[in-house]
């Protein structure tokens, strides 16, 4: 009887990207382990131009039914564990669904190794590889370059090449010629939504929209000699809506250990293959989770220590070197019945942010 799996791990990891289901034949079910810490506590996010998000270890058990979800471990003991004796331990969250560690000063130093130890509740123990921080230069600025592209639309239910302006924005990697460094970054759009429907004056006539998943792609790089440039994303400018008010960027810079560059490129060279039957599946990815008890049992995931910078990036219509006419999405159509899109009677019921809204304007919403 063959059996698809769908990895949790792979939506929890980027938080970016859709599950990914393969056929494993009739394993039994294995444990995934999504964990992560890095050098800037939750203190310390809490002043950045940012949500600050703490330290976590998810825990699932993979499905033995086909199209049924992982099962949410919430009973196991979850212990952080450093080299120099010292351990914190995880508390479970049922909002976030994960073992979130309870200091919030905590952050791992350079020079000191970590590990994760779980606990289940039928008393096998497992344990992570210990990993270090790897320190990089700080992602410090970005550059942008106004281009044009080519971009593929559908018209009639057939393929046509259309122009599209926008921001190509890339982050400058200084030269060295010391050691090889390891990148990953996550992207984190927000920007302004704006209802003509209301007056001025009126709380929910504007909202901070941002959404997690609006850059899917996992965005990775082995760099050896610095002195260029890096694409990261391009923003589309032409009949995009989100930049009618300002639009706002947060990047994420993680320095990774080799091992952990090497699991996070094959899950980019994963995602970027579409999951297609020749392709490796998710559950032979690089894992440094192991049963302490029994080597042969397969676990999925990573628990990951990183070297952590971040940049915030804005874009303001004016700041583009041609004009942009925006249309509103709340102005009836004359002649023609109309159903104001959600948002238009109260910002916050836009639908265009997928994870997180909110009428109050964030501290680090810095408007020109």
């Amino acid at each position: 009887m063959r059996q698809s799996f769908a990895i949790a791990l792979l939506l929890i990891l980027t938080a970016c990207i859709d599950p990914i289901s393969f056929e494993t034949g009739s394993e039994p079910r294995r444990l995934v382990v999504d964990g992560f810490i890095s050098n800037i506590s939750y203190l310390e996010q809490s002043k950045k131009a940012a949500p600050p998000q703490r330290f976590y270890v998810a825990l699932r058990w993979t499905s033995v039914v086909n199209n049924v979800l992982d099962e949410v471990i919430t009973d196991a003991k979850v212990t952080l564990l450093t080299s120099e004796g010292e351990s914190y331990a995880y508390l479970w969250n049922p909002e976030a669904k994960k073992y979130l560690i309870g200091d919030a000063d905590f952050s791992a130093k350079v020079g000191v190794t970590y590990k994760v130890r779980i606990e289940t509740s039928d008393g096998k123990i497992y344990e992570s590889d210990e990993d270090g921080i790897h320190p990089a230069p700080a992602i410090e600025k970005v550059d942008v370059e106004y281009k044009t592209i080519l971009k593929s639309i559908n018209v009639d239910s057939q393929p046509q090449l259309v122009e599209q302006r926008g921001v190509q924005v890339s982050v400058p990697l200084k030269e060295h010629s010391a050691e090889t460094f390891h990148f990953r970054w996550k992207i984190v759009p927000s920007w302004i939504f704006e209802t003509s429907m209301l007056g001025e004056g009126n709380p929910n006539k504007r909202c901070y929209a941002t959404n997690l998943y609006e850059y899917q792609a996992i965005k990775v790089w082995e760099d050896k000699t610095g002195g260029y440039n890096r694409d990261l994303f391009f923003l589309e400018t032409d009949d995009n809506e989100q930049i009618k008010h300002g639009y706002s960027v947060f990047i994420t810079q993680y320095s990774l250990s080799p091992e952990g560059y090497r699991f996070w490129d094959q899950l980019a060279t994963q995602q970027q293959s579409g999951g297609g039957i020749f392709d490796p599946p998710p559950f032979e990815l690089v894992t440094n989770i192991r049963n302490v008890a029994d080597a042969e049992e397969k676990v999925s995931g990573y628990f990951f220590v990183a070297h952590e910078s971040s940049y915030r990036w804005m874009l303001f219509p004016e700041d583009l070197p041609y004009q942009l006419t925006f249309s509103d999405p709340c102005e009836p159509i004359p002649g023609v019945p109309f159903i104001p899109p959600a948002g238009c009677s109260n910002c916050l019921d836009y639908r265009g942010a997928h994870t997180d809204i909110t009428n109050q304007k964030p501290e680090w919403w810095n408007e020109f």
